[in-house]
């Protein structure tokens, strides 16, 4: 019998969110099942739009999980994201997510993994394969290449076989595999922020879609809700050292400058 090949993507959800997990998703699945999510309309968990598509992008979510020969999920929490953020300039956001993403490359299992680029595909690459070397001694990288969209190296492991690594520019819209992990990360982000508000006893979908939007009355009304509580820094979900004014000015100001953001 012939064996179906498999091909794994890593994306991540939450990156841009003032509130909530940083989530990154990795994915595996054969052929069969890729063109199975294509024909139910597997595509970038950005281009479902509305709340019919936000179901139907929930609903595909759970069918690649259930399809995926591995579903794993890394979150990095909002105080993990202030940690590094706080160190700056000798980290930051980028090599956060690459170390999460390095993590994931070791794990899965296939031989043909594609990632969907950070920043310029020859910056993901570059700083991926030397935190990659800083793992494990065993191993080694080569046939490396690199062009203006995409860039790959060959990866191998002492005792293990070789694993091609994708770098490309916008992969969640032109790798199917990468598009089913941006559908699962942002679906597990969804339900991250559903759980903090459960925890936390928030009115159900308070914290919106948790990314720093002054026209979104939902954040912008949990900021005037619980001035209190964000300026003395309660709640852990919060990440405090984004530069976004309103939250800025919350924190350093007495709650009245927050008006000024709410549409008159």
């Amino acid at each position: 019998m012939k064996l179906l090949s498999q091909v794994s993507g890593i994306d991540e959800a939450g990156r841009g969110s003032v509130f909530g997990s940083l989530i990154i998703a990795g994915i595996t699945l054969d052929e069969k099942s890729v063109k199975n999510l294509l024909k139910n309309g597997l595509k970038d968990s950005k281009l479902f739009l509305g709340p019919q598509g936000k179901k139907l992008r929930s609903e595909l979510a759970l069918k690649i999980q259930e399809l995926a020969l591995e579903s794993k999920i890394i979150k990095i929490s909002a105080i993990e994201i202030d940690q590094v953020l706080n160190k700056r300039p000798n980290d930051n956001l980028n090599l956060l997510e690459i170390r999460n993403i390095g993590k994931l490359i070791i794990e899965l299992s296939s031989n043909n993994i594609t990632v969907d680029s950070l920043s310029k595909p020859q910056y993901s690459k570059k700083h991926l394969v030397t935190h990659l070397k800083s793992l494990d001694e065993s191993i080694t990288i080569n046939t490396e290449s690199c062009e203006s969209e995409i860039c790959f190296f060959k990866l191998k492991r002492t005792g293990s076989y070789t694993k091609k690594i994708n770098i490309a520019k916008k992969a969640d819209l032109t790798y199917p595999v990468v598009s089913a992990a941006s559908c699962v990360a942002k679906f597990v982000r969804d339900q991250s922020l559903r759980e903090i508000e459960d925890e936390w006893n928030l009115p159900a979908f308070s914290l919106g879609q948790g990314y720093p939007n002054e026209k979104d009355t939902k954040v912008m009304s949990f900021l005037q809700s619980y001035c209190n509580e964000i300026q003395k820094r309660i709640f852990p979900f919060i990440r405090y050292s984004w530069s976004w004014s309103p939250l800025q000015q919350l924190i350093r100001s007495p709650p009245k400058p927050l008006d000024e953001f709410f549409d008159r």
